[in-house]
């Protein structure tokens, strides 16, 4: 049996139409601190950036237009010690996923500080202006 010419091509542009579902995801770290990045709606942003929750500080969005620029679930903490189980106190890697829902421009803005103290400044931030088509 041979297969119908336009089957295929149904088949091909179903695959087309869901690859393009998925979106492009970006990456940042924090080399990318104070740049501008253009993103188009339904794609992914990954930050990922240093940290050491055993000193008290810990990595937390400080500002977003949610309407642009959703974060996912909560931050991310990957222990360094993971790696090492004999190392106690090692920082890691906080990872931050957002999704870009609508058009729009808005600064990203993570700071590094201790909740407990919330009179003092943060010590790091880490700003990136997203432009969503």
């Amino acid at each position: 049996m041979k297969p119908n010419f336009l089957s295929l091509f149904a088949l091909l542009m179903a695959a087309l139409m869901l690859s393009a579902c998925n979106g492009k995801t970006i990456k940042l770290s924090a080399d990318d601190n104070n740049s501008t990045i253009s993103m188009k709606s339904g794609e992914t942003l990954y930050v990922s950036i240093d940290g050491n929750p055993t000193t008290g500080y810990i990595w937390e969005v400080d500002s977003v237009d949610q309407n642009i620029l959703q974060l996912v679930g909560e931050a991310e903490y990957v222990s360094d010690s993971n790696l090492n189980p004999k190392k106690t106190g090692v920082g890691g890697t906080y990872k931050f996923k957002f999704t870009a829902v609508s058009a729009g421009t808005t600064t990203l803005k993570l700071k590094y500080w201790r909740t407990f103290e919330p009179e003092n400044p943060p010590i790091e931030t880490f700003t990136v202006e997203v432009a969503v088509n």
